[in-house]
């Protein structure tokens, strides 16, 4: 008897996919290596990461607030950074407000000073990959899942709604 995946769609529940930060490496001799492979959950709208007293990720060596991630309303997770960082990406998304963001996907890492931080979330949950990652298909086999909140038609890109739900739902 063969067991049967049934494939979906991406759209997990609001916050679905356990999201989170993993600390990937730290690149300076002064800062300790202990906290290497730390994870940090993405459980709030907005995720402050930096140095200083108010943030949700202290990270020695950063601006007071280098960084923070975002949680939209769409359920996109949105890196936006205040401080000299580098990523593996480009910005590939503006903000109401005309802030240029990098719109998170399972894998991307991005360094701030001497970390270097890797976004993950459970691919089930991950809208950049569709019915289920690699179990409904890659690239040219993928089949077209539908639009994801915030989107009017499959292709187009959502607009993002940064502000945090009453319900804290999308």
């Amino acid at each position: 008897m063969t067991n049967k995946i049934r494939v979906t769609n991406t759209h997990a529940g609001y916050g679905e996919g356990h999201p989170r930060l993993k600390l990937a490496s730290v690149h300076s001799d002064e800062s300790p290596r202990g906290d290497e492979g730390e994870e940090y959950q993405l459980t709030a709208e907005h995720t402050l990461i930096g140095s200083g007293p108010e943030v949700d990720i202290h990270l020695d060596g950063l601006d007071t607030v280098h960084a923070e991630i975002r949680h939209t309303r769409q359920d996109e997770y949105v890196l936006l950074l205040h401080g000299v960082g580098e990523t593996s990406f480009y910005a590939n998304t503006t903000l109401p407000g005309g802030e240029l963001g990098y719109l998170l996907r399972t894998g991307y890492r991005f360094e701030l000073g001497p970390h270097v931080l890797s976004f993950l979330r459970d691919e089930y949950a991950d809208h950049g990959r569709p019915f289920g990652g690699r179990t409904g298909g890659e690239f040219s086999h993928q089949q077209t899942q539908s639009p994801q909140p915030g989107q009017e038609a499959v292709g187009e890109r959502p607009s993002y709604d940064i502000e945090q739900a009453a319900d804290g739902e999308g």
